[in-house]
């Protein structure tokens, strides 16, 4: 009898219940679960500084607070508020902004609405990276209706919530990597 056929008759005896011992060589599929969370909150605050295509050199200081749901496989939605300030010729208030995002751990697409204390309201559409957004707001009623702005702030990448994999074999049994399958010990 070939090594071959003792595999496929291994194989049988297993399918019909015959015990690990006679049986020999016969494999099965193992029991494979997960554990762990597949959604996790996330609660960012934030500092950044904003240059504005029309503002000059001097930026704004941007602060705001963003939550964000991350899966395991990376996708990541929430919600963000911000205030932008300058500071730079005194105080004086510029945008109180709020965002919806969404996208994957690296990179979000973003689009919000808000208050600008010198131009009234707005709307904006952005993207969200590590450590920088880049947008544009389109005030509605100033002359210059658009203002594309670039943020380096405080925020990076968002973790991927891990899980674990716990792979079971039968009593009497070890799982064997190359085939994927909980082969038999013979005793």
């Amino acid at each position: 009898m070939s090594f071959k056929n003792v595999f496929y008759f291994s194989g049988l005896l297993a399918c019909l219940g015959v015990p690990a011992a006679v049986a020999g060589f016969a494999s099965v599929t193992p029991t494979i679960t997960t554990s762990g969370a597949s959604t996790v909150g996330v609660d960012n605050g934030y500092a950044g500084l904003k240059w504005t295509l029309d503002g000059g050199f001097a930026p704004a200081i941007v602060v705001g607070y963003r939550h964000a749901e991350v899966t395991t496989g990376g996708n990541a939605q929430g919600a963000d508020v911000s205030f932008s300030f300058n500071i730079f010729n005194g105080f004086e208030p510029g945008k109180l902004r709020v965002k919806y995002f969404n996208g994957q751990e690296n990179i979000q697409g973003e689009v919000g609405a808000g208050y600008d204390f010198s131009k009234g309201l707005f709307a904006g559409i952005g993207a969200q990276g590590p450590f920088s957004n880049l947008g544009v707001d389109y005030n509605f009623t100033d002359s210059n209706h658009w203002e594309p702005y670039f943020i380096i702030n405080t925020l990076g990448e968002y973790n991927k919530p891990s899980r674990n994999t716990i792979i079971s074999c039968p009593a009497n049994s070890t799982y064997n990597n190359a085939t994927g399958l909980c082969v038999f010990n013979p005793a």
